[in-house]
């Protein structure tokens, strides 16, 4: 999940960038001690993709409040994310869908780690 860490802090380094171009402050508060039991790795994955769904639905609010706001440049910014935000929610879904095939143990949960093990990091292109 170290690539996962690093395209979350791509994400949050974009919008880090974009307040500070548009001549806005950037306040970084503490956050709160992440859960860290659970019952199962199937517990850990449905937590993850409701994440992500709280997050989808908090870009879209700043997407509409751009529209109502009739700012296009920040509309144009965000609608990277909205793109990110489908393929993120696919990804996570897709990763709790094998675990749950797999039973969330044993030597299919071995392979996929193999499959997850085998990804890198490339940030993506400005567009």
């Amino acid at each position: 999940f170290i690539v996962q860490e690093q395209e979350e802090r791509y994400h949050g380094m974009r919008f880090f960038n974009y307040i500070n171009e548009r001549g806005g402050e950037v306040k970084i508060h503490g956050l709160d001690q992440p859960e860290t039991e659970f019952s199962s790795i199937v517990e850990i994955f449905e937590k993850s993709l409701h994440h992500e769904r709280l997050v989808t639905s908090r870009i879209n609010d700043l997407m509409t409040l751009a529209r109502e706001e009739n700012d296009y440049a920040t509309q144009d910014f965000l609608q990277w994310f909205v793109r990110e935000q489908v393929e993120e929610e696919a990804s996570i879904d897709s990763l709790l869908k094998k675990i749950q095939l797999v039973g969330g143990k044993g030597e299919g949960m071995l392979m996929l780690d193999n499959e997850l093990a085998q990804r890198t990091f490339t940030p993506p292109s400005e567009e």
